[in-house]
């Protein structure tokens, strides 16, 4: 009997319909503040650090400098949305629930979003160290030249997620399976996790090297 071909990982969904920042309806501090659910709407240079947000909720929307440092916000919910040099360092973000959603060039350093529920989502050249996504579904997602070094990244399901030039140093793994996920670009130094977690990841030669102390080996 022949042996099935396996299909190829469908890629991620890139974010639709993203107003330009030039668009007419421009958002207001207000209108976040409300936490009521906005769609078809631009956001440019808002500060709300600090600040409690009862929600994020809405479509079609684009950020473009906005400071959600050390914010409290109660439930996220966003589809077709990007942030780009965005400011989320310290926010705690509660039920985030995103579904093509972009961040490009933005600080989330210790970005407390733990159970995050994510599909089609990019980090693109984000910093994201100590950020928190234990117990997260971060699926057929990318996350391409970012900073996770130092994260907590345990029990998340990464199904269908690719990785380029991503800094997993010294972060926390423990019982988030990694088969199947090609890690050959990314800087696994120091990481934390158990040898099952291990088994089935595509690594380099040099990656396995390092790897191999989980395996309770001495290599002469």
């Amino acid at each position: 009997m022949p042996e099935k071909t396996k299909k190829p990982d469908r890629p991620r969904e890139p974010a639709r319909d993203i107003p330009t920042p030039d668009d007419v309806n421009a958002g207001t501090l207000d209108a976040l503040l409300e936490g009521v659910a906005i769609d078809d709407t631009t956001f440019t240079d808002l500060d709300l650090s600090g600040r409690t947000l009862p929600a994020l909720r809405g479509s079609n929307l684009f950020f473009n400098r906005i400071s959600f440092a050390n914010c409290e916000i109660a439930s996220t919910r966003l589809s077709d949305v990007r942030f780009t040099h965005c400011d989320f360092s310290n926010a705690q973000l509660r039920g985030f629930e995103a579904t093509r959603v972009e961040f490009h060039h933005c600080k989330l350093v210790g970005l407390n979003a733990l159970a995050a529920r994510w599909q089609d989502v990019l980090l693109d050249h984000c910093d994201a160290r100590f950020a928190q996504f234990s117990e997260s579904r971060i699926r057929r997602s990318q996350l391409r030249s970012t900073q996770l070094r130092e994260s907590a990244l345990n029990r998340v399901d990464f199904a269908g997620t690719f990785f380029s030039d991503v800094s997993l140093r010294q972060a926390e793994l423990t019982s988030t399976a990694l088969a199947g996920l090609d890690l050959t670009a990314c800087d696994l130094e120091a990481i934390t996790l158990k040898l099952d977690d291990l088994r089935g990841a595509i690594v380099s030669a040099p990656q396995a090297m390092q790897l191999a102390r989980f395996l309770e080996v001495i290599i002469k």
